[in-house]
């Protein structure tokens, strides 16, 4: 097989759009509907790879607009120098073709270990229903989205999801940058209050906007290693470029591996820093949730944090989740290959 035909496929995609079982509250507002594109790759000798282009509304600029307007002047045929041509500000986009050639290559067979699971809390008093049907599921590890309703409000909240934890449960709070410094200063006092049952606080995820100066990097820094509770990245580190500025953060790095753009560059600079990664879900179909989960399988570390994956339960029963991705408290990633996303692709309407 000659290096000519390896490097050029037959380029298709096709758009999804899923509406939440119940809107997604954060404190960016409500997110009602998940959008995306469902990209396929074929080579010359017919072998086929997927991937998935899942920009989150507002977490970078990026939208799925975008993504459809590269692709469709891309045409029907693509090369590998094509591929590396993607615009950087198109990271989802240059994500799902990474996963669509990778499949082709043959990767994305992840190794047979069970792996714990954390699951989403609604924002507001809807929290406390589903953190007790969440605990009647086997749950242990619960993140709850804040900064949606005053301060005051919150902080009884989260006094009342702390009583409903059970013995050694972790609770994580999410702020989605949603804080100032002074709100996050009043929950650190609230925290400090709480004495021994603020232990039960596994971390404090992205409560600041996110850093872009070095000046606000080392601000946050300073927060960052006089809490004592630990501070978690995520909107800070969407994309590779912002983990290798963050790799001696003092705190766990949430990372949406959707969100990464450069796989082999992510799986390099993983294997030289031996980061505390916390690998989440951006709400995929389970083209997305494949690759994700096979990068998560594949970290020595995976299983010291639950992962964020306990979102599979947000949509209705559409095609778009295979059944090996069922939700539950812990997760065993299937060895997928490309044939399996077949019938998932053809329920997805066409790109025209």
């Amino acid at each position: 097989m000659s290096a000519s035909r390896v490097a050029r496929f037959q380029l298709e995609f096709r758009p999804y759009r899923r509406p939440f079982l119940r809107p997604h509250a954060t404190a960016r507002g409500i997110w009602g509907v998940r959008e995306g594109l469902i990209v396929r790759l074929t080579d010359g000798d017919g072998r086929v790879g997927y991937g998935e282009a899942a920009p989150i509304p507002g977490f970078t600029p990026e939208t799925i607009a975008h993504d459809r307007a590269w692709l469709s002047r891309a045409g029907n045929a693509i090369t590998s120098a094509q591929i590396a041509r993607i615009p950087t500000r198109l990271t989802c986009l240059r994500w799902a073709l990474a996963c669509a050639r990778a499949m082709i290559a043959g990767a994305f067979t992840p190794p047979a270990r069970a792996l714990p699971v954390a699951t989403l809390l609604p924002a507001g008093p809807a929290a406390r229903a589903a953190l007790a049907r969440q605990v009647a599921a086997g749950y242990r590890v619960f993140k709850w989205k804040i900064a949606a309703l005053p301060a005051p409000a919150e902080y009884r909240l989260l006094d009342k999801l702390i009583e409903g934890l059970p013995t050694g449960a972790n609770l994580r709070l999410d702020a989605n940058g949603g804080l100032n410094a002074r709100e996050f200063a009043g929950w650190l006092k609230h925290l400090s209050a709480l004495g021994r049952d603020a232990r039960a606080v596994e971390f404090f995820e992205q409560p600041l906007p996110p850093a872009r100066a070095a000046n606000a990097w080392a601000a946050q820094r300073h927060v960052a290693n006089c809490s004592n509770i630990p501070i978690a990245l995520d909107e800070s580190v969407s994309g590779l470029p912002a983990l290798r500025r963050a790799e001696r953060w003092p705190g766990p790095l949430v990372v949406k591996p959707s969100q990464l753009g450069d796989l082999a560059g992510f799986l390099h600079w993983r294997g030289r820093v031996n980061p505390d990664l916390v690998y989440s879900s951006a709400f995929e179909t389970s083209v997305g949730l494949h690759a994700a989960l096979w990068l998560a399988a594949t970290d020595s570390r995976a299983g010291q944090r639950a992962l964020g994956f306990g979102t599979f339960d947000a949509f209705a029963d559409d095609g778009l989740q295979l059944p090996a991705h069922a939700p539950g408290p812990t997760l065993t990633p299937a060895p997928l290959t490309a044939g399996d996303f077949t019938e998932l692709w053809n329920r997805l309407p066409t790109s025209a």
